[in-house]
This record gives structure tokens, C-alpha cells and sequence, in this order.
């Protein structure tokens, strides 16, 4: 009983568990860890979490090769970008990037997970039937666009494990905003408590006991509220998050076939065999994101400032 208490004499059942208790509880409440319980009581929920997380990152698709070469010959990274620039642009831009050539301003290579935002277009396009071209066919474009690299690391193991610790804090955030909603509803429950004491200094006696009834129920609320915020109850939103992490944070694989100038193809003609899965990460932040990891190699050794300046050059002519 006591080493449960106390966190003392119990064995990690996976990599890694005590760092992630300790990282999760801070970013919640750090008064957390001296309630009765810590560590024991989180065990279960961020286990499952981590384990989760580890999972859906060694799941990410990739890593797929970007340069010149695979853009013309790849037709996942054909599709993924516009253009040539749109390359470039994503990698000058990239902050992670940025903070990670400070790290290791003689890499020569990386690995990152890349995320995107999907759109699909209607337009009128033309289209070959037989030897005939028809004209004004209705036609979907699917174009991405938002290119955003994080994580990045010397080796692909290494930012697997970035993106490990990216899900889970992203999950945890999940528990974050459930204390949050708690403590708006309490915090929007005391002004309904102030104007309803307002209401009554002014109110006849037809209209007062009515109000009265109001406030008792109020009153009762935010009692339930206050309860509710107890530290010894933090466990509860741990665990309708974490023990369930699939339905706050998951990938959704979609495959579509797409020409050359990312037409989608539907229908029985169009070749399946030939069909790219995307992959849409579900949950991460209010934006649903196509990812996939990347790698890249021989990069240029010119520095990320220089860079940046020629951009901005490019961008002012």
C-alpha cells in the first residue's frame, strides 16, 4: 500500500514511464505531484498513452526522399508540391529546421516528419474519351499546400522518437483543456450567480422566489464545480483521455489516384493499382494534417540565415 502511495517499489513496464508521469503532470498541474498517489495512480493512463504515441509514430508512412531527382520521379513527392520552390520554401522557412542546423551546423542529412494541409479544387478541364477530347468536364485538383517540418533529427530513429513525444504531448493537451473547460464553466457559473444576486435586489415579490429557486440550483452547481477542480479528482480527466487515446489523436489513410497535374481519378476507369495513400493525422490541432516523414541529404552547407535573406530578396524583386 505504501509503495503505491508513495511511487516507491514498482517496475516500469515500458520505457521511459516515469519521465513521461512527471512530463505529463507538470504540464497539467505541478501541484499534482504532491497529492497522495503520485506517481502510482498516473501509471496506467500514460503508459497506455506512450505506447500509443510510440506507435502511431513508428506508423507515420516514409520517410520519402526529397530533392530534384524524386520530384520528378516520385509521384508521392510530385504530388505533395506544387513545384520545385515550394521545396524550398519549405525547408528555408522551417524554424525546427533552423534551431536544428544550430545543433548540428555540419549535417549532412535529416529526417523530419512533414505535414501538410490537403485541398480539393472543382474545376471544368478537359479529358480524353477514345480519340475524342471532351471540353468543360468536371474535374476535382487535389493540391496541398502549408509544407510545415518538425522534428528533425540526424537519424530516422531519433525523430520517430521526436514525433513519439510530439503525439503525446498533444494528448496530454487533451487533458489540459478538459481542467480548462471545468474551470470556464465555474468561472462563467459565479457570473451567472453575481447577476442573478443582482436581479434580486431589484426584484418584487412575484419574480423572487423564482429567482431565489434559480440561485439554489446555481449554488448547487457550483459547488459540484468547485469539487469537480479538487486535485484528487485531476485523475478522472487523465483517464477519459489516455486510456482512450484512438479517439483523440489518430491517422486516417486515405488512397486516391491522381495524374500528373494531381487530377483525382474516379470511377472504374481509373487505375487502382496505381493509387497513392495519404496519410491525415486526426486530432493533432484544430487543422487536420497530411503527414509523412522525409529525408534529405546533401543538403546545401549555406547557412539558414543566408537563406532566409535570399528569400526575402527574392520575394522584395
Amino acid at each position: 500500500m505504501f509503495g503505491d502511495l508513495f511511487g516507491h517499489d514498482w517496475k516500469e513496464d515500458i520505457p521511459g514511464l516515469l519521465p513521461a508521469i512527471e512530463r505529463a503532470v507538470s504540464k497539467v498541474e505541478p501541484l499534482l505531484k504532491q497529492t497522495g498517489g503520485y506517481p502510482g495512480i498516473y501509471r496506467k493512463p500514460v503508459a497506455t498513452a506512450l505506447e500509443y504515441a510510440r506507435n502511431l509514430a513508428a506508423s507515420v508512412p516514409g520517410p520519402v526522399e526529397i530533392n530534384r531527382e524524386s520530384y520528378a520521379k516520385d509521384p508521392i513527392v510530385h504530388a505533395l508540391f506544387p513545384s520545385l520552390d515550394f521545396i524550398q520554401d519549405a525547408f528555408t522557412t522551417s524554424r525546427a529546421l533552423q534551431d536544428h542546423y544550430r545543433e548540428f551546423p555540419s549535417a549532412d542529412k535529416l529526417y523530419a516528419l512533414m505535414g501538410m494541409r490537403r485541398f480539393e479544387k472543382t474545376v471544368a478541364g478537359m479529358e480524353l474519351s477514345g480519340e475524342t477530347i471532351q471540353r468543360d468536364v468536371i474535374q476535382k485538383v487535389v493540391y496541398f499546400t502549408s509544407h510545415t517540418l518538425e522534428d528533425p533529427a540526424p537519424s530516422e530513429e531519433q525523430s520517430r522518437q521526436q514525433v513519439t513525444w510530439s503525439f503525446f504531448d498533444s494528448l496530454v493537451g487533451k487533458v489540459i483543456k478538459q481542467v480548462e473547460m471545468r474551470k470556464q464553466n465555474r468561472l462563467s457559473q459565479l457570473q451567472q450567480k453575481d447577476a442573478l444576486i443582482a436581479r434580486m435586489r431589484t426584484a418584487d415579490a412575484e419574480t423572487r422566489p423564482v429567482l431565489e429557486e434559480q440561485l439554489s440550483g446555481l449554488i448547487a452547481a457550483i459547488q459540484s464545480a468547485t469539487s469537480a477542480l479538487d486535485l484528487r479528482n485531476y485523475i478522472e480527466d487523465f483517464e477519459t483521455v489516455l486510456l482512450n487515446p484512438e479517439q483523440h489523436l489518430r491517422l486516417n489513410r486515405i488512397p486516391m489516384v491522381l495524374d500528373r497535374m494531381g487530377i483525382r481519378q474516379d470511377g472504374d476507369g481509373a487505375d487502382q493499382e496505381g493509387a497513392i495513400t495519404f496519410n491525415e493525422l486526426i486530432g493533432f490541432d484544430r487543422r487536420d494534417w497530411t503527414v509523412t516523414m522525409v529525408y534529405c541529404s546533401n543538403m546545401p552547407s549555406e547557412t539558414f540565415s543566408s537563406k532566409l535573406e535570399k528569400a526575402y530578396r527574392e520575394l522584395a524583386i
